[in-house]
């Protein structure tokens, strides 16, 4: 159990301190009652309680056998498509013919044959006709077949039998099942629970945990726990006091997600003390854990799940494509918003891979690498950092390493025919005798795929390791310049991969890569640099791998050093400022690296089956680990009004509301505004107060420089002078900046002007002077105002170079009959009077006229 030390003890801390004493005792009392050399009763009843519990192994087989298929979350974007692995949704029947790379209308037909017949298809028009209709209720499963509902009864029937013979596991299984969660460590795609045919109870789920907490100490079982009185589903009273103790107990005993919880609770102060060392520690012993994980891999660590995005994302933001932050300026390039667009042209990742897929055919070499390198990722959006920095989730296809390596191999073969000669693995091939210019045209597809041939061999990829042929590959590809093969030498050099260990030789190669700007080889430089302790050199490569896109390592790295900087007292040179740089970064490195916890990547997979229920139960619960999408997920499907039938209406507006500002509270920009905008309506906030509440969150996601919309709104804010002071030119400055933000922004900027400008100059007159409208032209000093411009239309007064001429002619009483304008002072005021009737009648039927 690890122990960490904070500034102040709470009373869940007093509590857990209590606890642990009470634990220890216990332990002491028991080695007293069976000194060694005895067996406790324990034990000898483990045969009994094993049997007890043998129900269960055939309840978890059939449990196990119910899940959805690996890629079923893929099926309503990729469906049958004769380009996918053969244990995809349809066999690769034209491969069997041999078609597959042949070309002609024959062979072309053949292999658009099954998209034809899908598109005509019964289902799939089925299928849109019940997306149509059925439009958001949670669940979307169909029915159940007989067999199905057959195995689901025998499998509770089994957990009952377990249950009436004393097996305490059981209620871990029920809570389990009923929650939605996994059962035991495995692929994602073998996690969902409940599976379908299995309803889902959470007040139920709350009692098994309850009831298996009674005999053991379960940390996921306190995990969920303190879900349940951390947000108050299933019926749950709502205890945060509850919940902060459960999950302490649970993260203490180094459950990952406890931790991210507890960090995130004292780093953004739910239920306890605001606390960033606090925060820090079980931020950084989760993002440990999770880095830990990383190097058990193969050689260069394990590759990162694919990167997860926002659900309002697909929508083009909160508001919309055009209007969000999320869609516009340079977030509208990101994966998320390219690939809502492509659906919405109609385009799909099956679309994709049969456009490379034909070009392949004809060999374009390129395509053929690019196809290598979609299969190798699992998705047609990638990471620019390189390999190790991943690819997106949006565009998610079935990874196949088998197809990726049959293309590399296709191209690689074109330069290098065989691998070693006569057999001997000493000596490898050369490339092939070819002209110069058919070796240029092959040279760079070629250099890549051999690099891909490397890594993959290197780490065992599609096959068992061969670090022969990686290193084989790597060469080849390294003799042509390529970084990823230079960096992968380095590695074999560093690691000492069936050569001997050569710390310099690996510098040299990792610093031949990051000369090519690859994050992942300068981040193996400044693990290098941390090795001889010299720090600087090492915070320099990880600060440039993270401008080239490193995703994880370098902010591990960063955050260690940032940690320990923030721990020391100011007088030993400790910067106390950092702690909230390295809670962010062990924060981020924590939820990237999300194998063994990946509630998040369950839940979007199962929203794209159609199982909402599932999805936002897993959203909440990431959600209360503080990871943001989660937050954001949550709040935009209780916007739209998705039917949640463990969510009341009553409490479905302020659970939104939380999650928008919780999501606001990092930095997201669009849920900043989306909180103004609750408060402007007076949602959640005392109405005395709620203009200058919604003026702060306007402020804040303005003074990031990128919403527009936020622009617009403190515009209109200042024009009407709600929550700030009224200001016609702070108004036409945020109307202005909404433009030069967004100018897809120019209609509804262009008439808030027009009607800026009207307003300042009705109120000019209304005023008399008082309150000065905008100017058309720019200012001046002492320039009139707009009524005093118009006054001078039906009054004008005389100019004079020379003002002592013009008060002398006043002063003698000289009547002007030049028309210039001006009158004897006896009549001044009459005349004023009167003209002022006149204009300001005339104005009123013009303005409402224009009304």
């Amino acid at each position: 159990m690890r122990c960490r030390s904070s500034p102040g003890l709470s009373g869940a801390t007093i509590a857990l301190i209590v606890l642990v004493l009470a634990v220890c005792l216990g332990n002491v009392a028991a080695e007293h009652e069976h000194p060694p050399g005895s067996v406790p009763a324990a034990e000898s009843d483990a045969t009994e309680v094993e049997g007890a519990c043998s129900p269960l192994v055939e309840a978890r087989s059939i449990l196990s056998s119910l899940q959805p298929p690996p890629h079923a979350h893929l099926e309503h974007k990729i469906g049958n498509s004769p380009l996918l692995p053969s244990n995809s949704f349809a066999p690769n029947w034209p491969d069997g013919l041999g078609f597959h790379h042949s070309e002609g209308p024959l062979a072309t037909t053949l292999r658009l044959l099954p998209r034809l017949l899908t598109l005509l298809s019964p289902t799939t028009w089925l299928a849109y006709v019940s997306q149509i209709l059925g439009s958001q209720q949670v669940g979307g499963r169909g029915k159940v077949s007989k067999k199905r509902r057959e195995r689901v009864e025998r499998m509770l029937a089994l957990m009952q039998d377990a249950e009436e013979r004393g097996c305490e596991q059981v209620w871990e299984m029920r809570g389990r099942m009923r929650m939605n969660q996994r059962d035991i460590p495995g692929p994602p795609a073998d996690e969902q629970f409940p599976p379908r045919g299995v309803r889902q109870d959470l007040p139920a789920a709350y009692e098994a945990y309850k009831r298996y907490l009674e005999s053991t100490g379960d940390p996921e079982a306190q995990f969920f726990v303190g879900f349940f009185h951390a947000t108050g589903l299933g019926g749950v009273q709502r205890d945060q006091g509850k919940a902060t103790l459960y999950y302490t107990f649970s993260a203490l005993q180094g459950y990952e997600p406890a931790e991210m919880a507890m960090g995130y609770r004292h780093w953004a102060g739910i239920g306890v003390k605001e606390d960033c060392l606090a925060a820090l520690d079980f931020y950084e012993s989760a993002a440990e854990s999770t880095y830990a994980h990383f190097a058990s891999g193969p050689p260069g660590g394990r590759t990162l799940p694919l990167s997860p995005s926002r659900l309002s994302d697909s929508f083009g933001g909160i508001y919309g494509p055009h209007a969000s932050w999320a869609s516009t300026g340079a977030n509208a390039h990101r994966a998320a918003v390219k690939a809502s667009s492509a659906v919405a042209r109609g385009e799909t990742e099956k679309e994709v891979l049969e456009y490379y897929q034909y070009h392949s055919d004809r060999d374009t070499h390129l395509y053929t690498v690019r196809l290598g390198r979609l299969f190798y990722l699992g998705s047609i959006y990638f990471h620019p950092g390189g390999i190790s920095s991943g690819a997106e989730q949006v565009g998610e296809i079935p990874q196949s390493f088998a197809k990726s390596k049959e293309y590399f191999l296709r191209v690689a073969r074109t330069l290098w025919p065989v691998d070693f000669e006569g057999g001997d693995a000493s000596k490898v091939a050369g490339k092939r005798k070819m002209s110069k210019e058919m070796e240029e045209s092959v040279r760079e597809p070629a250099m890549v795929a051999a690099a891909f041939l490397g890594r993959m061999a290197l780490r065992g990829e599609g096959g068992k390791p061969d670090y022969r042929r990686a290193r084989m590959w790597y060469e080849r590809a390294a003799d042509l310049g390529d970084r990823e093969a230079l960096n992968g030498l380095g590695i074999i050099y560093r690691d000492g991969i069936l050569v001997n260990v050569d710390k310099q030789k690996a510098y040299q190669y990792f610093q031949a890569a990051a000369g090519q700007d690859l994050a992942e080889a300068q981040v193996n430089l400044a693990k290098l640099h941390l090795d001889r302790n010299e720090i600087n050199q090492a915070m320099q490569y990880l600060d440039a791998a993270l401008r080239h896109g490193s995703p994880f390592e370098a902010f591990h790295l960063l955050a260690n050093l940032h940690s320990n900087t923030a721990r020391l007292p100011p007088a030993s040179g400790g910067r106390p400022g950092m702690c909230g740089v390295a809670v962010a970064w062990y924060k981020l490195v924590s939820e990237r690296g999300s194998w063994t916890h990946d509630f998040l990547g369950e839940a979007d997979r199962a929203w794209a089956r159609g199982e909402q229920d599932k999805a936002l139960l897993g959203w909440w619960l990431a959600a209360e680990m503080g990871v943001e999408m989660a937050q954001n997920n949550v709040a935009f499907v209780l916007e739209r009004g998705v039917d949640v039938p463990w969510v009341s209406d009553i409490e479905r507006r302020s659970e939104e509301v939380m999650m928008w500002t919780r999501s606001a509270a990092q930095d997201n920009v669009d849920a900043m505004v989306k909180v103004g905008d609750y408060y402007y309506q007076g949602i959640g906030v005392a109405p005395e107060s709620r203009y200058e509440r919604a003026a702060s969150y306007y402020q804040t996601a303005a003074d990031t420089q990128s919403s527009a919309m936020a622009y617009w709104n403190l515009g209109w804010m200042y024009e009407n002078g709600q929550g700030v002071p009224r200001d016609w030119h702070l108004a036409k400055r945020f109307y202005d900046l909404s433009y030069e933000t967004n100018d897809e922004a120019y209609l509804p900027v262009l008439i808030s002007l027009v009607e800026l400008y009207l307003k300042s100059w009705w109120v000019d007159i209304r005023s008399g002077g008082t309150i000065p409208g905008l100017s058309l032209f720019d200012a001046e000093e002492d320039a009139p105002t707009t009524w005093e411009r118009l006054k001078s239309i039906f009054h004008p007064l005389p100019y004079y170079d020379d003002e002592d001429e013009a008060g002398l002619e006043r002063e003698e009483g000289v009547e002007d009959f030049s028309g210039s304008g001006w009158v004897p002072d006896d009549l001044q005021g009459e005349e004023d009077d009167l003209f002022e009737t006149a204009l300001i009648l005339g104005m009123g039927a013009l303005v409402m006229g224009l009304v």
